[in-house]
């Protein structure tokens, strides 16, 4: 039998508790980024006005709604 004393486990436990919050965390954290990239890929940036709109037809060339310019269907830089 191993001998393990009290605070050997619950160090040892609250170790493998640590970790795996951690793991949770950076998972969600990588999903919350993918989901984000993924939304940001239909925008369009005006290259006039600078109006960011959405490219929902997903045409390569589309016009801007505010004033009108065509603009091709390139992500806006990340911020």
């Amino acid at each position: 039998m191993i001998h393990v004393s009290l605070t050997t486990l619950l160090l040892l436990g609250m170790a493998v508790g640590i970790t795996f919050l951690g793991v949770i965390w950076l998972i969600a954290v990588w999903i919350e980024r993918r989901d984000e990239s993924r939304a940001r890929e239909d925008l369009v940036l005006c290259r006039i006005c600078g109006h960011i709109y959405e490219n929902a037809e997903k045409k390569p060339i589309t016009a801007c709604p505010q004033c009108g310019s065509l603009n091709e269907a390139r992500r806006p830089k990340p911020i």
